[in-house]
């Protein structure tokens, strides 16, 4: 006799959205979070536009395009198939979240936890039920820091600043 192998889950349709710039071990907690608690996940990345906005090193920061690519293959690469996400373009803070009646639950990070706040605050102003918030902790290295892509960014141009030094070196006489 076969076994079938049968998922609850706790939600029907959950949401989560970031700018998703170079993924790291804090995007893929999140999206497996999302991925474990809801039958169904809108992800939304932001916009070109909008992930730039406040952001430090914002010119280093993929485009809208290379960024879903990277979460669509991670994604696949951990086995999701294509009916279980929905990537939607981010460009205001608290879209999806406050308009779908459908989204019961939100995953989010530390740092976007006053957003939520926001969000239901919005959803109760339509008559829509508040969100659940599910918050994942920090995602750090090995020595305790927070890893963010803004550090990847910084790095990135660390490297990038000692390659043209050693360049210019170079071709001094």
């Amino acid at each position: 006799m076969t076994k079938k192998s049968t998922t609850t889950f706790q939600f029907d349709y959950a949401c989560l959205g970031g700018t998703f710039d170079r993924i790291h071990g804090g995007h893929k907690l999140l999206l497996q979070t999302a991925l474990k608690l809801a039958k169904r996940v809108l992800i939304g990345v932001t916009t070109d536009e909008l992930a730039r906005r406040g952001k430090k090193l914002p010119e280093l920061i993929y485009p809208y395009e290379k960024r879903v690519q990277d979460v669509i293959d991670f994604l696949q690469s951990i086995g999701v198939t294509e009916d279980r996400y929905d990537i939607r373009p981010l460009s205001r803070a608290t879209q999806y979240a406050d308009e779908y009646p459908e989204i019961k639950a939100i995953v989010i990070s530390p740092e976007t936890y006053g957003r939520v706040l926001d969000i239901n605050d919005i959803r109760r102003e339509k008559g829509l039920e508040e969100l659940i918030a599910i918050a994942i902790p920090y995602y750090r290295d090995e020595n305790g820091r927070i890893v963010s892509s803004q550090t990847f960014r910084e790095l990135e141009l660390r490297l990038q600043e000692q390659i043209k030094s050693k360049d210019d070196d170079a071709t001094l006489p």
